[in-house]
């Protein structure tokens, strides 16, 4: 890199910051960040964005951009729902499939199974509708209150939505057939 050593330092504490921001656990500090700014400074669709930075010190400024980042990298990594439905079920698929993986060795090892990876109790449906209306939809929704042009994450995230919306519909009525052929026996 062709930077100074005092830059060196700051890029590279911004981008651990960032990496970090990824837990979960930070989820709804990061939510309520957004959601702050939102009512503190009655940003709608774009106006308004620039009060956040109004009339602050460069120490101020510094945290708030860190913020910002730290928000938009995890809603980069919670975003499979952000993406047109084809390409969106293909990773949702391969998540569920990692927990799977994981919950079958925590199986194996006599051990508690994680939260959403026990393949006998969990649906991709219920768990994906959970993930969309929980954490991702929220989250974006207060993200293009920022940033507009990315409206049409929100509206993948509908789509998403009601398409899983459906096949939990249909796992619902599979289910309860099932359970009325074992009550006939």
């Amino acid at each position: 890199i062709n930077a100074s050593n005092d830059d060196y330092k700051i890029m590279r504490k911004r981008i651990v910051q960032c990496v970090l921001s990824t837990d979960m656990t930070l989820h709804n500090k990061q939510y309520q960040f957004l959601k702050t700014r939102i009512n503190t400074f009655n940003i709608h669709k774009g106006e308004n964005v620039e009060k956040v930075f109004e009339g602050v010190d460069s120490v101020t400024k510094f945290t708030i951009q860190q913020e910002f980042l730290n928000v938009m990298i995890h809603a980069a990594d919670v975003s499979n729902p952000t993406k047109p439905l084809d390409i969106y079920l293909v990773w949702a698929q391969k998540v569920v499939d990692e927990f799977f993986i994981q919950g079958d060795k925590e199986r194996e090892l006599g051990m508690k199974i994680s939260f959403l990876c026990d393949r006998n109790t969990v649906s991709l449906p219920q768990s994906q509708l959970g993930f969309i209306e929980g954490v991702v939809q929220p989250m974006y929704n207060m993200i293009v209150e920022f940033f507009p042009e990315l409206e049409y994450a929100t509206n993948n995230i509908n789509v998403n939505r009601e398409y899983f919306k459906k096949e939990k519909a249909k796992e619902d009525e599979e289910k309860a057939a099932k359970e009325m052929i074992v009550e006939k026996h």
